[in-house]
């Protein structure tokens, strides 16, 4: 008689510890897939019928800390100054455009694919409102790019991953935050949206004027962060120049 009992209370037991493993019955539910562009890649952005924008919140970070960056002297005695200055000559703070990490800022951006013209648009909502263009028609750099505060960008998908590739750009901004950048920097990003509401976010900073190799900047927007995909939102008028006045 024991040995049924107990025969059945592990028949009981199993199913239910099954389930928990897998996630049932414990209020978990799957992400929602990341929405898929005609030719079957995934779209950064919005799409017919789940329109948003990414919000940004300060903290999105990503940035190493200063004693794992390979700092030349004089790039590590500008991020120390501007540390100390608390980042006030920063070209953002002046509505100035700056590409890379630094284009990521509050209040949010959004990532439009313009299939026809084989081109995608990141679009700031803050600073003066710019917008970045990613060629993805093939093509290569200039030979002898006009430095800008945005750069020269190519892009190509690796699989679901938008890879980009920027230079020239110019020593006006400041792509990297505090850490100093000059002409010769070469940047490569990479984003990928594993499902609906997450994106991630890589750079590689490959500037031999500043630093002794390349270094990375990572982060990951979720619903875990602060910093979140807005379901239905769209992009909204801030104008840099009027802000405080």
């Amino acid at each position: 008689m024991r040995v049924r009992l107990l025969a059945v209370a592990l028949c009981v037991v199993a199913p239910i510890s099954a389930q928990r493993a897998g996630g049932q019955g414990s209020g978990a539910t799957a992400a929602e897939p990341a929405p898929r562009g005609p030719d079957g890649h995934v779209s950064l952005g919005s799409v017919p019928g789940k329109k948003g924008y990414w919000e940004v919140r300060p903290g999105l970070g990503g940035f190493p800390r200063a004693a794992d960056v390979p700092f030349q002297p004089w790039a590590r005695a500008v991020y120390e100054y501007r540390q100390a200055t608390n980042a006030k000559d920063s070209p953002l703070v002046a509505c100035k455009a700056a590409t890379g990490p630094a284009f990521f800022n509050a209040p949010g951006f959004e990532i439009t694919e313009v299939p026809e013209q084989k081109e995608i648009l990141i679009l700031n909502i803050a600073g003066p409102h710019s917008w970045r263009v990613i060629h993805m028609d093939g093509r290569s750099h200039p030979v002898d790019p006009r430095p800008t505060f945005l750069g020269d960008s190519i892009g190509h998908w690796e699989g679901d991953t938008l890879a980009i590739d920027t230079v020239g750009l110019n020593e006006k901004q400041w792509p990297a935050g505090s850490y100093p950048t000059t002409s010769q920097l070469h940047l490569t990003e990479r984003i990928s949206r594993p499902d609906l509401k997450t994106l991630s976010y890589e750079a590689t900073i490959d500037d031999p004027g500043a630093y002794t190799k390349p270094w990375s900047i990572h982060w990951t927007i979720s619903q875990k962060t602060a910093s979140k995909w807005i379901p239905g939102g769209e992009t909204f008028e801030y104008i840099c120049e009027d802000a405080g006045r």
